[in-house]
């Protein structure tokens, strides 16, 4: 009996181990889950794959998006210095063209990226092997939400608090877009 006690135990290690390489912080809850589904409705809607509006918060800065079906949604929020040219892509449904420009300025200053990957909002409850979300400020090294916070050089805390920043930054960029696409007409 104690034999097969020690085997039953030793298989719970081998099949446990893989989780234990993941966090055992508690994942905060998504906030920008909803709004990435909001988002995504109205882009199928309206047969889109990229779209881009100024910051009505901000003057100067704009949002764009770029959505990938089933795999995945890039979104930046950036100032731009010649915002008449943006603004005239933006009037004229050039979506994809003022993503690319939001991404290829120089100068990062001011920008905030986002990988969404499944499009399903940022998240942290990740299962083995699942591909993860990541964001990065200024073109600085990402933040890679993968649950493993010690190789990033960060704290537990700081881990979850830059989750919940970039999440409700990154949801209100995703309410700006879809507002855009609802006075375009859907």
């Amino acid at each position: 009996m104690k034999r097969f006690t020690m085997w039953v135990a030793t298989i719970a290690v081998l099949v446990m181990m893989p989780m234990a390489a993941r966090t055992t912080a508690e994942d905060p809850a998504s906030q920008s889950a909803a709004a990435v589904v909001s988002l995504k409705a109205a882009l199928d809607q309206l047969k889109l794959d990229a779209v881009a509006a100024r910051d009505p918060d901000d003057p100067g800065r704009y949002i764009a998006a770029f959505y990938m079906p089933g795999s995945q949604l890039l979104v930046v929020s950036a100032p731009y210095k010649v915002p008449a040219a943006l603004d005239k892509k933006i009037a004229a449904g050039s979506y994809m063209d003022a993503y690319v420009d939001l991404q290829s300025v120089a100068d990062h200053t001011g920008h905030f990226f986002v990988i969404d990957m499944q499009a399903d909002g940022l998240r942290t409850d990740l299962k083995l092997d699942q591909a993860f979300d990541s964001t990065a400020l200024e073109g600085a090294t990402p933040v890679s939400f993968d649950g493993n916070w010690g190789a990033q050089k960060m704290t537990e805390g700081d881990y979850e608090a830059r989750f919940r920043q970039d999440d409700a930054r990154y949801t209100q960029m995703l309410n700006v877009l879809r507002s855009a696409l609802v006075k375009k007409g859907t």
